[in-house]
């Protein structure tokens, strides 16, 4: 049985949607930012599924579309001059979300930050992750290795020497 267009981007959207949201909430610290460049960037990827239908990694695309709306709405807003800019929207962690592990990951410096957030919850490797942010791939490697450190510190856990990178 074959499934039309529309049938496989509502399976990919149904699959992929909370995890992308989860990664960008984690990575912006901001819920409604999270959610704006989430939505953006299924719309995008509906309007070009025929492209994105055959991508090697879809949910990969999906999140560089979602960090670039993110960093170009936020280079946007940036550059408006005003006296009162809205601080930060305090993080709502999901409820299946260690609050210890959000403030953990909040602490860390954006870099590492965003690694985490797209191996860890966009469940990509570190080679896909450094597709989608623009990076090479072992300054990703790089990062990630930092950010689990100063995760498993602020937790107060042992480092896991297994833990692999792709």
């Amino acid at each position: 049985m074959t499934v039309g267009p529309s049938e496989a981007f509502a399976l990919f959207y149904k699959n992929n949607s909370g995890p992308v949201f989860r990664a960008l909430l984690a990575g912006t610290l901001n819920r409604a930012a999270a959610e704006d460049a989430t939505a953006e960037a299924f719309a995008r990827a509906f309007a070009h599924w025929d492209t994105v239908a055959v991508h090697p990694n879809p949910r990969a695309w999906v999140l560089r579309v979602a960090w670039n709306y993110y960093h170009s709405s936020w280079r946007k807003w940036e550059s408006r001059w005003s006296a009162d800019p809205p601080g930060p929207t305090p993080p709502t962690p999901e409820p299946s979300i260690d609050p210890d592990l959000v403030a953990a990951i909040r602490g860390l410096p954006q870099g590492q930050r965003e690694v985490i957030v797209l191996v860890a919850l966009g469940e990509l490797t570190p080679t896909q992750a450094a597709r989608a942010l623009g990076k090479i791939a072992g300054t990703v490697r790089s990062q990630l290795f930092h950010a689990r450190v100063a995760l498993h510190r602020a937790l107060g856990e042992a480092p896991d020497p297994k833990e692999d990178d792709d």
